[in-house]
């Protein structure tokens, strides 16, 4: 699944790269990067136009339906009022964990949109969809470079598409940290396949600030770490950087909840444990037999498609770094109890479950190409304003 088209050899790549100094380098990435990410703003820019009219229909306005909704909610209390103020946001439950319950949401998210709320004149969810925006273009972006040093220019632009086009592709718009935790995973794996050890451990630390999916990134790089140099000082380096965020925030949590597991204490309040897919495996039951909603059934069609995709990626002897990452993220997102409805979610930061199709698409006759994209682009729309305005929590 080697595809080079409209790309020079993956070494000159690298050695070019290394010749120009670090903001040169990354203008250039930019400009190469352009068409990617405009053709990605074209798919969001038709996504949330699908999603306002859906909401004007149903009497809701845009700006509810991404940004006041289910754990959006929570992020905005984080961002307004910090920790330990579970109590102030709309739909709290009470339970065990009491004012703690917001410790289930990881802080860099809710810290930049408060950061940056502080310095423009926005409200605070003007803010977090502002900064969801930003940070999606930076996760084409970094896509679009991870993609073409692996396969070329061709399957680094679909690899964009395809990730914008994602039934889930809806997420990529609302006030949640799945945009920025893909683009974090984006640039680290990109580093990693293009040998900078110490940027993608640094990069790993944001991503445990971010998501607990984060230990799939960090997984990669001490994998990769131990892989390229098993005893050099790289290794360590990289070996000890690259956890300090999730193990940071775990740390912080026990010292804020005065319990050693407090973070842990707290996901056991939200119903959430490891459960090896046994959520899963009772709602493909339940598809089967007909007694879920639509949206339900689109979700447990999304999880096997992306299982079909782990498969496909497999078979194609991607780097380990790509392997170890989405193994970690799939066996996280399909292992841990929840409801269906928010697997699709969980596996939207996996776009290197594409890389097969997008090495497929980029042989495909034009034909064919704008076919396959039209029929995503109208699903993807359709699912996501449909699910947006229907209740359900993603």
């Amino acid at each position: 699944m080697t595809v080079e088209t409209g790309a020079k050899p993956r070494q000159a790549v690298l050695q070019n790269s290394r010749r120009t100094i670090p903001v040169r380098r990354a203008f250039l990435s930019y400009r190469r990067a352009r068409p990617a990410i405009l053709c990605y703003l074209a798919c969001k820019v038709l996504g949330v136009t699908w999603i306002a009219m859906r909401s004007k229909e149903s009497d809701q306005s845009l700006v509810t339906s991404l940004g006041y909704v289910w754990d959006a909610r929570w992020y905005l209390g984080i961002a307004q009022h910090g920790y330990g103020h579970a109590d102030l946001v709309p739909g709290y439950g009470g339970g065990p964990a009491g004012r703690w319950q917001d410790l289930a949401f990881f802080p860099l998210y809710p810290g930049v949109v408060r950061a940056v709320g502080e310095m423009l004149p926005m409200t605070i969810v003007g803010t977090a969809l502002l900064i969801t925006c930003v940070s999606s273009c930076v996760a084409a972006w970094g896509i679009r470079a991870f993609g073409t040093a692996l396969h070329g220019n061709r399957v680094g632009l679909l690899l964009v598409l395809l990730w914008g086009l994602l039934p889930q592709a809806f997420i990529q718009s609302m006030a949640y940290p799945e945009a920025m935790f893909t683009a974090l995973c984006a640039w680290s794996l990109y580093a990693l396949v293009t040998q900078r050890l110490i940027t993608a451990s640094f990069l790993a630390v944001a991503a445990g600030l971010t998501r607990p999916l984060g230990v799939a990134v960090v997984a990669a790089v001490v994998v990769t770490a131990v892989l390229t140099s098993p005893r050099g000082r790289r290794t360590l380096t990289a070996i000890l950087i690259a956890p300090l965020g999730l193990l940071g925030y775990f740390a912080w949590a026990g010292v804020a909840t005065g319990r050693p597991l407090g973070y842990f204490d707290v996901q056991r309040d939200w119903k959430t444990h490891i459960d090896f897919g046994q959520s899963v495996i009772a709602a493909t039951d339940r598809v089967a037999a007909g007694h879920v909603s639509a949206v339900e059934q689109g979700s447990a069609l999304i999880v096997i498609a992306g299982l079909v995709l782990l498969w496909a990626l497999l078979s194609s002897r991607p780097p380990a770094a790509v392997v170890v990452f989405t193994l970690v993220l799939v066996a996280v997102a399909v292992g841990v109890s929840g409801y269906i409805q928010i697997k699709p979610r969980f596996l939207l930061p996996g776009f290197t479950l594409l890389l097969p199709a997008a090495a497929a698409l980029a042989r495909a006759r034009p034909v064919t190409l704008v076919a396959t994209l039209a029929s995503l682009a109208f699903i993807s729309f359709t699912y996501g304003a449909f699910f947006v305005t229907s209740g359900y929590t993603p």
